[in-house]
């Protein structure tokens, strides 16, 4: 009787259980799923996740209610958060209403954003699209960068919160930018200067340097400027192409000798470097305040094809120009004592020269110019001018085949590059005691009447104790630098010819150690010894850079 009682019990619970499920389902209410616009919402913040420039606008993107946007496609302009925005020049704070402006109903890749389009919304208010170039601006403001996809919508940043537009945007000015590649061959040829694509128009605000935008001209040598600036600055950038040849504005035409002609900005009736533009950064300025009277003009330009090795060859000048101008600071100190300089310093002098030489050997290994051609052979010959540099100063051939490498040059290079290696042949054979080959290759250069060629020949026949030829080799050389004939080589005579001669050409330090003579002999020198100070000391950490090189005599 008990266990039928306890069945029954069980039977009357389990028979409740549905009823109290049925209850508990009519407690709880039902949750709506998520609007189209909820979805694509979410997941246009899954994909701005990653940016953090415009995290602010994101977490106002996350509270905003998106429930009855039914709109599965959305265009958005994601605002940069105020310190990272470089064009922001407002204050205005988002909020969900302005959010929303933020937000165009509809999918739009940047090649449909059309100038005149409209947008509506998410807010009810109309989004005027504009276009100049490859610039589009929404209500005025710049759309930065390319579309971001997110899902089936796409997400665009901009500087700064777009402002309410009651009708399109108007500007004050249009400024055409026509570019065609100049070259003489088409001139010549008579044919017209083609246009130039690809070509970036960076402009910028004259008056206060905020940016206007950046655009490319198209195929037919084209770009268009819409903008509110009195006064527009902007350059022009293309690959391999240039507008500038040392500061000057190509004119498009070419001189009865074929050569380019320029611009004349000044208006005087010549071509000098008063043509030159101020700026080579921002060379173009437009005033339509006080020079263009119209509201739009076009501006017509020019690009030359740039040389890559030409390029590369300037590249390289300059690195020179840096390296000569130390090594002439350094000949005034070693040689007058200029600036106080003592011989006790010598360490510091040398680094200065050591550093100045890798330097230039870098610049030489990553020049790219190699060959055979002109332009390559000038930069070898810059090149060998550090190598004898290291030479003289250190007796250290860097390369360990200097004197076979300028043998080679003076039988295959043009004929004065090829002077130029048998000079520095003939002052190898000098620091070497060779004198006869010394005096046979200065010999094959006597015809130029060089004063360091007079000289080399001076000293080589006096060190082979040919007394007239030395006397008439000096002669000849004082001559040239209107000094008195001497009679005799025996009183110091070479030493003084050579300090006075070679004192500005930064070749004269290793002739003292040529004559054995006292740097002191013209000019007092603090601290020079003759037994060590005739070449200079290695660097410590270039000695364990390099575990083959020996300190130089008389120094630690």
């Amino acid at each position: 009787m008990l266990m039928m009682k306890k069945l029954i019990y069980y039977l009357f619970i389990v028979a409740l259980i549905p009823a109290f499920c049925a209850c508990s389902d009519e407690d709880e209410p039902n949750t709506p799923p998520p609007s189209k616009g909820e979805e694509a919402v979410e997941k246009i913040v899954e994909t701005l996740e990653s940016k953090p420039e415009v995290s602010q606008f994101v977490e106002l993107l996350k509270k905003a209610d998106m429930a009855d946007v039914t709109e599965e496609q959305l265009t958005v302009f994601a605002v940069k958060n105020p310190a990272e925005a470089a064009l922001s020049s407002r204050a205005d704070a988002l909020d969900e209403t302005s959010l929303k402006r933020h937000i165009a109903k509809g999918s739009y890749t940047k090649d449909k954003l059309t100038d005149g389009m409209q947008l509506e919304s998410l807010n009810g208010e109309t989004l005027y699209i504009t276009r100049t170039g490859n610039e589009v601006f929404v209500n005025g403001t710049i759309i930065e960068g390319e579309a971001i996809p997110a899902g089936n919508s796409y997400v665009y940043v901009v500087p700064e919160v777009i402002q309410k537009q009651e009708a399109p945007v108007t500007y004050k000015h249009q400024t055409t930018i026509n570019v065609k590649e100049l070259a003489a061959k088409y001139i010549m040829d008579g044919v017209e200067l083609p246009p130039l694509s690809e070509v970036t128009v960076t402009a910028k605000d004259g008056n206060n340097n905020q940016p206007v935008g950046t655009f490319k001209t198209n195929a037919e040598g084209t770009t268009i400027i819409s903008h509110n600036c009195d006064t527009l600055t902007y350059r022009l950038e293309k690959t391999d192409f240039t507008d500038l040849d040392d500061g000057r504005v190509y004119a498009g035409t070419l001189s009865a000798d074929g050569n380019y002609m320029y611009k004349d900005l000044n208006g005087d009736g010549k071509i000098d470097d008063r043509d030159k533009v101020y700026d080579t950064e921002w060379p173009y300025q437009l005033d339509y305040r006080n020079v263009i009277k119209e509201a739009n003009s076009t501006q017509e330009h020019f690009m030359v094809q740039v040389d890559k090795k030409e390029a590369q060859k300037k590249v390289w000048d300059n690195e020179m120009e840096k390296y000569r101008n130390v090594v002439t600071s350094i000949n005034q100190q070693l040689l007058t004592g200029y600036g106080g300089f003592d011989y006790n310093d010598i360490a510091t002098l040398s680094e200065q020269l050591i550093d100045a030489s890798m330097q230039l050997n870098t610049a030489y290994e990553s020049s790219g110019l190699r060959g055979s051609d002109r332009l390559s052979n000038e930069v070898l010959t810059d090149y060998m001018e550090m190598q004898m540099n290291l030479f003289e100063y250190y007796k250290w051939d860097l390369s360990g085949n200097l004197e076979q490498t300028l043998i080679q040059q003076k039988d295959i290079l043009p004929a004065d590059l090829a002077a130029q290696a048998k000079l520095r042949l003939a002052r190898i054979y000098l620091l070497k005691e060779e004198y006869a080959k010394a005096l046979e290759t200065a010999k094959e250069l006597t015809s130029q009447g060089e004063t360091e060629v007079l000289l080399i020949c001076a000293i080589a026949n006096h060190k082979q104790g040919n007394a007239s030829e030395a006397v008439e080799q000096l002669n000849r050389a004082r001559k040239a630098n209107n000094l008195e004939a001497v009679s005799s080589v025996n009183d110091n005579e070479l030493i003084e010819t050579c300090h006075i001669c070679l004192i500005s050409s930064g070749h004269l330090y290793p002739y003292y150690r040529i004559l054995d003579e006292d740097i002191n002999y013209m000019n007092k020198v603090q601290g020079f010894d003759k037994s060590k100070n005739h070449l200079l000391p290695f660097p410590q950490d270039l000695l364990d850079r390099n575990p083959t090189l020996k300190q130089n005599e008389g120094y630690k």
